[in-house]
């Protein structure tokens, strides 16, 4: 049991020290930070299907996300908060973009959004932000580059 715990520390302590800075990228009606493969998420160390994606890839993410905003499927996971989410107040938050390779080869980006005024931006370069509760203010969604569909929206404190 001793050699387990030593084993898990080990690499819980590795992950953090070999992991690598976000870079901050900023484009029309968006900014944030794009977490390279090798950074580890909430102290996990890092899934084997992670990719950084390029510059290219997050703007061609938001691209899809700014078209897909009116989308029956985006009003639907937004069901019940008094401020919306749709084109005009994307520009609003601010982005931590994850991606991920999936066996078939598509590109998955998971874009974590906070609204601009209740974040420290110290904090949001650093890990992926979480929180619980707090409606529109904290969500997030994936982006598939290669069939350009969203899913898995999560608009925090809904069930």
């Amino acid at each position: 049991m001793n050699k387990s715990f030593l084993t898990i520390i080990f690499l819980f302590i590795a992950s953090c020290i070999y992991s690598q800075d976000a870079i901050f990228v900023k484009g029309y009606g968006y900014e944030g930070y794009i977490f390279p493969k090798e950074h580890s998420i909430w102290g996990f160390p890092p899934e084997d299907n992670r990719y950084t994606p390029s510059i290219e890839d997050i703007a061609y993410a938001e691209k899809i996300l700014l078209n897909k905003m009116g989308t029956d499927y985006v009003k639907r996971n937004q069901k019940g908060y008094c401020k919306p989410i749709n084109k005009r107040t994307l520009n609003k938050y601010v982005r931590q973009y994850v991606g991920y390779l999936m066996d078939d080869g598509a590109i998955i980006i998971h874009i974590y959004l906070n609204r601009s005024n209740y974040i420290d931006n110290n904090k949001i370069s650093k890990d992926i932000i979480a929180v619980f509760d707090g409606g529109t203010v904290h969500w997030s969604i994936k982006v598939n580059l290669s069939t350009g569909e969203i899913f898995d929206m999560l608009v925090n404190g809904q069930s």
